[in-house]
């Protein structure tokens, strides 16, 4: 959805210079109170620090991504096992996409910690299309599954916030992202 954004912004703003970086949420705090950035459009954690406003714009819920292949019907059926043998593939455990997973696992007495870490949601997708073990990660609506992984809901976990970070008063620009 950002390249349509963007554009929009571009019409209502012609000089707008972007940049676009990458970063795990603590690390995109830090830019922000460095002032090494103007905004974050991401996951939001926990609560901001001090001088660094969010709001919330979505919630994205939870999946776990498994081999098309797996007989798995429902995650269910992974917590009902005595141990779960698979490799769990997740993002750092720093972002709230693990938090929002591993308290979910902790609701349900289920240990099963990270086996692979990797640095994108689209990686955990790759990982597991190739056999490395099951994944967790948001449930994004245009992004289209590889043909070897197939998606299952994990009902009763938290969903994750995705919104806006900025420091400092809202300006014009801010508002047009509304």
């Amino acid at each position: 959805f950002l390249p349509q954004v963007l554009q929009e912004l571009r019409q209502k703003f012609p000089k707008l210079k972007v940049t676009l970086r990458e970063g795990y949420h603590p690390q995109v705090v830090t830019w922000l109170l460095q002032q090494d950035i103007d905004l974050s459009l991401g996951l939001l954690g926990e609560k901001p620090p001090t001088g660094v406003n969010a709001i919330p714009l979505f919630k994205l819920p939870l999946v776990l991504l498994v081999p098309k292949a797996s007989r798995l019907k429902s995650a269910e059926e992974l917590w009902q096992r005595d141990r779960i043998e698979e490799a769990l593939i997740t993002v750092p455990s720093n972002e709230p996409i693990r938090r929002a997973f591993q308290d979910g696992l902790t609701k349900r007495k289920v240990d099963w910690f990270s086996g692979i870490e990797v640095s994108s949601v689209e990686m955990v997708q790759t990982y597991v299309a190739n056999g490395y073990g099951f994944g967790v990660t948001v449930h994004l609506p245009s992004l289209k599954l590889n043909p070897k992984v197939m998606r299952l809901s994990l009902d009763g976990f938290d969903e994750v916030t995705f919104g806006i970070l900025w420091q400092g008063q809202r300006t014009s620009l801010l508002e047009a992202l509304f």
